[in-house]
């Protein structure tokens, strides 16, 4: 066993002091000036009024990890309120709040048969506004370890489209890169949607595609309808995996540098045939896209999705004997036996509006009036009700989280693109943002910092003790 004498000698030795605020390595307190640098620093990395408590996202987090495991008959999580407590090795995942050296992370680790997934913060707001606690996620789903894709793995990108000839090049381009076959089913787009689909389609195999319905255009949007062709399509695809596919996304793996096709191969090495999604909807802040370019480089905003919808997102499966259902759910929720969603989410990063010229269009002439009545009397298409004539189309930048890159998002809201957990909208009981900016005294984040503390004047005692022992 690690006693408390040896973490101390060991920190020593690297020149780490054991502290109770921070990320990564653990850093020796900052001075008032530095805190309150710290705190300017962070203030615009979040909205306003956007602030959740780190004990709070812990909890929350601890909630998810437990329901999703459960139902996938996938182990147990543990949360951990010791920044040096040690791993079960019987747990499949194990969450550790507080500050702790990268090497004692490794050690904990390989002494129980697991690795350091993830390294984040657990908490939003302005440092010094609202109590943020480093976070590790340790597991045993190594992509590293998965042995390498084989060329035969089929990924099917199923993409329903209505009027998206901006986007739906790249859209193809992206997933033929990543070796992923497309089938895309037009709604009768009345602009170049089709065209640039077909011309693709001509000298691509990896692409089919269809309209629908195939007689003709048809009077109003109707969704689950179309949904039901997607059932179909995907049920006699023949293919490893269905990813139910719209051409304003971006789909992205949890792990950094781990492609899409790649992800969904380790996934199901890991033993799981779902994944679900953390919904990321970019806004336009300014009118930089003019329907060419990347979408990743030109929008840098967003905000998770708030709508109760948008934390059910199973949209990639593995087909089964049966027909994977979501017809009836608005294709948010693969349905069939023996289903087991994937822990971590992947990313899906939605552009529905792209410029004040494109958000007029698309809402007010192209959506808004076209979607079916029947529908809309179940509570569908709601998402654009807000907008009118006189709406803007832009958002201010202070209003959004910013997003560069996977490992930066981490340093920041880790746990929200894990697992949408911890968002004020989350429907899941004990999943949702801890709107209290003061926990209570037996909270597991203030049982964390005190037990750094008592655990550093224990390895203090012992340094002492061990030095006099020496000398005598």
């Amino acid at each position: 066993m690690v006693t408390a004498a040896i973490v101390a000698r060991r920190l020593a030795s690297r020149g780490q002091p054991l502290s109770s605020t921070g990320a990564g390595p653990a850093v020796a307190s900052a001075s008032v000036p530095d805190r309150r640098a710290s705190a300017q620093a962070t203030a615009g990395l979040f909205p306003p009024g956007d602030v959740a408590p780190g004990p709070g996202v812990v909890r929350a987090f601890g909630a998810y990890l437990e329901r999703t495991l459960a139902d996938a008959d996938a182990g147990r999580c543990e949360v951990l309120a010791h920044p040096l407590a040690l791993l079960s090795p019987g747990a499949t995942v194990s969450v550790r709040a507080g500050t702790s050296p990268p090497w004692w992370d490794e050690l904990c680790a390989r002494r129980a048969g697991a690795r350091v997934a993830f390294r984040g913060v657990a908490g939003r707001g302005p440092a010094g506004a609202v109590r943020r606690l480093p976070l590790t996620v340790f597991d045993r789903w190594d992509p590293s370890a998965v042995p390498p894709t084989p060329p035969e793995l089929d990924v099917l990108a199923i993409v329903t489209t209505f009027n998206e000839a901006d986007v739906v090049g790249g859209l193809l381009s992206r997933l033929r890169a990543d070796g992923i076959r497309v089938r895309l089913i037009d709604n009768w787009s009345t602009d170049a949607t089709f065209d640039i689909a077909a011309r693709r389609a001509a000298r691509d195999p990896g692409i089919a595609l269809e309209r629908f319905p195939s007689g003709a255009p048809p009077t109003y949007f109707e969704l689950e309808k179309l949904l039901t062709r997607v059932e179909d399509a995907a049920h006699r695809s023949g293919a490893d995996w269905v990813i139910h596919h719209d051409a304003d996304e971006v789909r992205q793996s949890p792990w950094p540098d781990v492609s899409l096709r790649r992800a969904l191969w380790c996934v199901e090495q890991f033993g799981f045939n779902c994944v679900d999604h953390v919904v990321m909807n970019f806004r336009p802040v300014d009118e930089r896209w003019q329907g060419t370019g990347e979408l990743e480089e030109a929008f840098g905003w967003f905000e998770f999705g708030d709508h109760h919808a948008a934390f059910r997102q199973q949209k990639a499966w593995k087909p089964q004997p049966v027909p994977v259902r979501c017809a009836a759910t608005g294709g948010h929720d693969a349905e069939f036996p023996g289903r087991r969603v994937f822990p971590y989410r992947f990313l899906l990063r939605h552009y529905p509006i792209r410029s004040t010229a494109h958000g007029r269009r698309k809402v007010l002439v192209e959506r808004q009036g076209r979607f079916s009545p029947e529908e809309r009397e179940r509570g569908w298409h709601v998402h654009y009700d807000q907008y009118s004539e006189h709406s803007t189309f832009l958002w201010a930048p202070t209003s959004l989280h910013r997003f560069t890159t996977l490992e930066d998002l981490d340093r920041r809201l880790l746990v929200e693109r894990l697992s949408a957990a911890a968002l004020p909208a989350n429907p899941f009981p004990g999943e949702s943002v801890d709107p209290s900016p003061s926990p209570p005294l037996s909270d597991p984040g203030v049982i964390a910092l005190d037990a750094v503390r008592l655990g550093l004047r224990a390895a203090r005692r012992a340094v002492t003790t061990a030095r006099r022992a020496i000398a005598r």
